[in-house]
């Protein structure tokens, strides 16, 4: 569509040929990468709410204290509100046309560096325009072809926005239900708590200011070579070891160990205390010989806790616990890397299929470009 009172002009309609000035659609189209977005977010909200109430109905079960259950019952009210409002959001994100508009800012793509119309480069059949979002507008000259393409497009981005939904369902159900294996207490809500927070927020940090995370941002690279004719590659980000693993690793093993150093840590709070008044009194008024028992007493006391809490640590249920947690993880990136891959798949098509559209002047300088 062009804004501009165009002057050059063809054909029994008066359509007129484009330049690089053109670049806003006459329709508006669904913009995938924002429902992607939060139909995503919506999906991996969800999972964790399934994952938190069967965390919730475990220790509820195993008889553990009132406001271990209460936590565990909030975490869940809290996701399932957040996933529901982010549906809405996906379902608002469906209906709202006017993304589109960002192909204003974009750029055109393989337009003639000679010929121009009304001052500014003309654009070919070849020619594409590159939106600010990420997405790709290209020309086809056939309504028909148009028509036959435009379903199929319609079709695979369905597809993959599908496999994105289930996608991060999976991984959250997964995340947040191994907290449920043996659970038993605080330990393990708190954990269901902080790795709720962390899905969520690796979610929203791996995507950029234009909703697209990695994987999006790969395509839309894939595609802008793949129409220039450059070599384009398409690798599905991500992998079963990534660098979040390591973190919630390490996150798991912490609140293993604080969950076994607790309960020693209050049982030695009356010998704790002594020793720390009696440290405070050494530092004003102690001499060598006095400073000398209380290091000892503090070195015995220390090794004795260190005892219990490496006899509460190292247990077959932490193993397991562990174990279950790794093992989780490794699960969720495998689905993700695996759906990345179906998804990549699925656009690689997409973009093949625009290719053939193009037109028999790909190559050419053709000037075919309407208003349409």
């Amino acid at each position: 569509m062009t804004e501009r009172k165009a002057k050059v002009l063809y054909g029994k309609e008066k359509k007129a040929l484009l330049n690089t000035c053109d670049k806003k659609l006459s329709c508006q189209l669904q913009c995938r990468i924002k429902v992607s977005y939060y139909d995503g977010l919506s999906g991996l909200l969800l999972g964790l709410t399934l994952g938190a109430a069967v965390v919730a109905l475990t220790v509820l079960t195993c008889g553990a204290g009132t406001a271990v259950v209460a936590a565990a019952v909030i975490a869940t009210g809290a996701l399932g509100g957040a996933a529901v409002y982010y549906a809405d959001k996906t379902t608002e994100s469906r209906l709202a046309k006017h993304e589109c508009d960002s192909t204003t800012g974009g750029t055109w793509e393989l337009f003639h560096r000679k010929a121009y119309i009304e001052g500014a480069n003309a654009v070919l059949e070849r020619s594409f325009l590159t939106c600010q979002k990420g997405g790709i507008v290209s020309l086809v000259m056939s309504h028909e072809k148009a028509l036959e393409l435009s379903k199929k497009i319609s079709d695979s981005n369905k597809k993959i926005l599908e496999l994105n939904y289930y996608s991060n369902l999976s991984q959250g159900f997964i995340g947040a239900a191994a907290n449920a294996f043996k659970a038993s207490g605080a330990g393990d809500v708190v954990g269901l708590i902080i790795g709720s927070g962390l899905a969520v927020y690796d979610y929203v940090s791996g995507a950029d200011d234009n909703y697209r995370n990695q994987n999006m941002q790969n395509q839309h690279e894939y595609a802008r070579k793949y129409l220039r004719g450059e070599d384009a590659e398409l690798e599905a980000d991500g992998g079963i070891v990534t660098r979040e693993t390591w973190r919630d690793m390490a996150i798991g093993g912490g609140l293993t160990a604080g969950e076994a150093a607790i309960p020693v840590i209050g049982s030695n709070r009356q010998t704790l205390g002594t020793l720390s008044r009696w440290g405070l009194e050494e530092v004003v008024s102690g001499n060598v010989m006095t400073r000398g028992i209380w290091s000892c007493f503090t070195r015995n006391t220390a090794k004795n806790m260190g005892k219990e809490i490496s006899r509460n640590l190292f247990t077959k249920l932490n193993a397991q616990k562990f174990g279950v947690g790794v093992a989780a993880s490794l699960i969720s990136n495998s689905i993700e890397w695996g759906m990345n891959k179906k998804e990549n798949d699925l656009y690689k098509e997409i973009i093949e299929k625009i290719n053939d559209a193009r037109g028999e002047s790909k190559g050419g300088i053709n000037i075919k470009a309407t208003g349409q």
